[in-house]
């Protein structure tokens, strides 16, 4: 019974933050190009003599790690000057005040010093790793596919879109970004489209069911938690009636 106990516990602790993260995710099914994460669990299945004729296997599911889900959103029209979208690979390169970071979301506009910053604040990059100036008397901003700023035929600079040999060296870091301590390359298998943003790549109908189906598993764990208490209870009782 306490081995029962050990590995719903266990399995508790797994599903709580399985929860946590599809919660994640469903919370974010409507961000510019967020990134699901998905949780990636093991098991430990040991087997230990029984006292008769039949071994007992105990499982432990522990939590390994969690990784992210690098797939393309949909891009959808916005129609803003300044929304650009990535079709293929590669990120949008930002300087925070906490280091260099990576994006797929494009909402970009220009701040007070004509510089070009994503929703957050922080200073879109060039292809070379400087910001970009704007001047807002110089007319529209157009971009090209492979990336080139224009205002009036004349050439602003060359948006930087990046990426990473082992995409695996990209991790979250917060506010739609991401870090890595791998240098990026040019991305080449990229094109960008103004006017578009990426979605989401989190799929609301599977993100819902990936819930309800870790909620069950959940209850199941408590249920065998329970059950298992209330024969140890019955147990103690029926030893302490017999002496």
């Amino acid at each position: 019974m306490e081995n029962a106990i050990t590995a719903a516990l266990s399995k508790q602790i797994v599903l709580s933050r399985a929860l946590d993260i599809a919660a994640n995710n469903v919370a974010n099914q409507t961000t510019t190009g967020f990134k699901a994460e998905q949780a990636r669990f093991s098991e430990y299945v040991s087997t230990i003599a029984g006292t008769g004729d039949e071994d007992t296997t105990v499982s432990l599911v522990y939590d390994l790690d969690s990784y992210t889900d690098f797939s393309a959103g949909g891009i959808q029209a916005t129609h803003a000057p300044l929304d650009f979208a990535i079709d293929g690979d590669g990120f949008f390169a930002v300087q925070t005040d906490a280091g260099l970071r990576y994006t797929r979301d494009g909402h970009f506009e220009i701040n007070s010093f004509g510089e070009l910053v994503d929703r957050n604040g922080s200073a879109v990059l060039d292809d070379a790793g400087a910001r970009i100036l704007i001047d807002p008397e110089a007319g529209p901003v157009l971009l090209s596919p492979d990336g080139e700023l224009q205002q009036n035929s004349a050439p602003v600079a060359r948006l930087g879109v990046f990426a990473f040999d082992d995409i695996g060296s990209v991790r979250r870091t917060g506010f739609n970004q991401f870090a890595s301590d791998a240098a990026p390359v040019a991305a080449t298998n990229a094109q960008l489209r103004q006017g578009f943003v990426e979605i989401s790549n989190v799929s609301p109908v599977k993100a819902m069911t990936e819930m309800i189906d870790i909620l069950r598993a959940y209850e199941s764990a408590a249920q065998i938690i329970e059950t298992s208490s209330e024969l140890s209870r019955n147990a103690v009782r029926t030893l302490t009636e017999a002496a």
